[in-house]
């Protein structure tokens, strides 16, 4: 079963216009795609914008080093001092602090007892 659709020339040229912008699309992401290169401003210009929520995105930075991990080895060792304490005297959180204790991350630092 077939269905008929009745346009107007004008409609006809829309469509056609349409037809056009969207494979010159596909062409362009094809391109980009087997040549690594960085998408046409076209392309990058038609997608939505994020709403403005005052967050900017920024580069990720690192706060820790590893002789910094090192003293936080050596501090979670002593028992002396919270995890919570530690992690606010370098600047990072919590759950830094207790994946550095648990060997989640920074695992390769050694620290002797």
């Amino acid at each position: 079963m077939s269905t008929m659709i009745i346009l107007t020339d004008a409609q006809v040229v829309e469509l056609n216009n349409r037809i056009g912008q969207i494979q010159r699309l596909i062409e362009s992401a094809q391109v980009i795609k087997a040549s690594g290169a960085p998408q046409p401003a076209a392309v990058t210009e038609a997608r939505p914008k994020a709403a403005k929520t005052g967050v900017t995105r920024r580069r990720r930075r690192t706060l820790l080093n590893e002789a910094k991990v090192v003293e936080i080895k050596t501090r979670l060792a002593a028992g002396n001092e919270s995890a919570a304490r530690i992690a606010k005297s370098f600047g990072v959180h919590i759950s830094t602090v207790n994946n550095i204790k648990y060997g989640k991350n920074w695992a390769h630092i050694k620290v002797p007892a």
